[in-house]
Order: structure tokens, then C-alpha cells, then sequence
């Protein structure tokens, strides 16, 4: 991995990913810092992520507009607006789904992010072929690159 010391993506800039029908624009791959990947995702309503945690990766939410509903192991639910901001420590099962009446918009950031750079990756690519399964493919794809998924939801 070749890392650099300084980038600037503007706005609508930067590498593109679906994943699980949301969009992530890549500010920041962790293939070129070394430590971290950020991107924004865009969260079409009834869209998210399944219950899952991720082996290396610790995750965070920096909510811009609409509301997410973050989603704990237990099942506790708590609702995540502008401003607001929700970290996950790795190994932490969690989920995440707009439940709200609008798309919502957050800064994710994913440390170090280097497996999961290569999930969304790979995930993306899996869902060009029509053959694509996001039940079964989602879960084997994720076990490549230590994210566990518990169950993949319809709207994948």
C-alpha cells in the first residue's frame, strides 16, 4: 500500500460505490492514508446495514441531514440527526436504518478501514452480475474481510 501526505476531493469528488443501495463517495481510502477511509454515505429511506460488527474496524457517524436510527445488538434504538455523532468500537455488533421521511447524508469514517475499503469494493462489483444473491453473497463477501453479518435485509 502506497500511502500519500495530502489530498483534497471537492465536493461530488472522489471514487463512487453502491452498497446495499446506498451511495458512499470516498473522500478518503484507507489504500491511500494508511489509517482511516471517510466517505459520505447517502441513505435513501428504508435503506441501511444489516446487523453486523466488524472484526478491525471501528466506525463512526457524522450525521449532515436526515435522520438515521442506529440500532444496538440488544435491539435499543436511538434515532441520529444533524449534528449528531455515533461511534461503534470494533467487534461491536450494531445496525443502521433511515427510518425518516427523507434521504439522510453522513460523514462514515472507518478505522483502519482497509478490509472494509475492499468489501464495499468487491460488494459493488458482486452486484454489476445478475446472478448476485445479497442474502448469501453480502455474508460470504463479508466473512473475506472480517465484517460478520448476522442477516442481510430485503431492500439489499
Amino acid at each position: 500500500m502506497q500511502t500519500v501526505n495530502s489530498i483534497h476531493r471537492r465536493a461530488g469528488e472522489g471514487p463512487v460505490h453502491t452498497v446495499l443501495g446506498m451511495r458512499h463517495e470516498y473522500k478518503l481510502l484507507a489504500s491511500e492514508s494508511g489509517q482511516f477511509m471517510s466517505f459520505i454515505a447517502t441513505v435513501p429511506v428504508g435503506c441501511g446495514a444489516p446487523m453486523h460488527f466488524h472484526e478491525r474496524d471501528s466506525e463512526s457517524f457524522y450525521i449532515l441531514e436526515g435522520e438515521i436510527t442506529m440500532i444496538a445488538s440488544d435491539g435499543t434504538k436511538t434515532v441520529a440527526g444533524p449534528g449528531d455523532y455515533v461511534w461503534f468500537g470494533a467487534g461491536h455488533e450494531h445496525a443502521f436504518l433511515n427510518e425518516g421521511e427523507m434521504t439522510a447524508k453522513a460523514v462514515v469514517t472507518q478505522s483502519p478501514g482497509i478490509e472494509a475499503e475492499q468489501f464495499f469494493a468487491e460488494i459493488d462489483d458482486a452486484t454489476m452480475d445478475d446472478r448476485f444473491d445479497a442474502t448469501c453473497d453480502v455474508t460470504e463477501i463479508g466473512s473475506r474481510y472480517g465484517v460478520q453479518i448476522a442477516r442481510v435485509p430485503e431492500f439489499a
